[in-house]
């Protein structure tokens, strides 16, 4: 859980400023990085294991909670999301808070951060799904004797394995597993229907 909250987190964060920096900030080659970042959507993840694995290697990640949380902690896709819906608010409320004085860093979280609650819910959701179903890359960076560091994931194959003549036990984590992304659902569902009604009107 631990894992997932921070890479949830991390994602929402960087996808704001990303989205943010694309949408509203002008600076060289902020289109052509843009594509580039958003080309990066078309790269198949068995492409990139070796090369991550490697890198984790090196950096002395391997078997540690590191190399669960920061590889995943940027998002192409919710940096798309966010810079999509920040181009839909009007110009007229940022310039009106930069007139009253307000800075960049503040027209962020006070104004577009709270208009795009839908979107926001949308990326934390998409986030948290992955992160908490996520079996290859945890299989593959931790030992499987290490439990202190398992997702959910690695765990049910342990347990299967473990307890194979203890089916409860085994459907009890099963259970868990499909129970807390389905509450995740629910609780977001509210801010899914807003975000199309709001598309809707416009």
């Amino acid at each position: 859980m631990l894992v997932t909250i921070l890479v949830v987190l991390g994602q929402v964060v960087t996808s704001i400023l990303g989205g943010f920096a694309f949408a509203r900030m002008q600076f060289p080659g902020r289109d052509g990085l843009f594509l580039l970042y958003l080309g990066t959507l078309m790269v198949p993840f068995v492409v990139l294991i070796v090369p991550m694995y490697q890198l984790m290697v090196a950096v002395g990640w391997v078997d540690r909670m590191a190399s669960l949380i920061i590889p995943w902690l940027f998002s192409a896709y919710g940096t798309f999301l966010m810079r999509q819906f920040f181009l839909q608010i009007p110009k007229d409320l940022e310039e009106a808070a930069f007139m009253d004085g307000a800075s960049r860093f503040r027209v962020l979280w006070q104004i577009f951060v709270p208009l795009a609650g839908p979107a926001i819910a949308t990326q934390a959701t998409f986030s948290f799904l992955y992160a908490w179903n996520s079996f290859v890359w945890p299989y593959i960076v931790i030992n499987a004797g290490s439990t202190e560091n398992h997702v959910l994931t690695l765990s049910l194959m342990v347990l299967q394995g473990r307890a194979a003549d203890s089916a409860n036990l085994v459907m009890a984590g099963a259970a868990i597993a499909v129970v807390v992304p389905f509450v995740i659902f629910m609780l977001a569902q509210r801010f899914f229907v807003e975000g199309i009604a709001t598309s809707g009107l416009k």
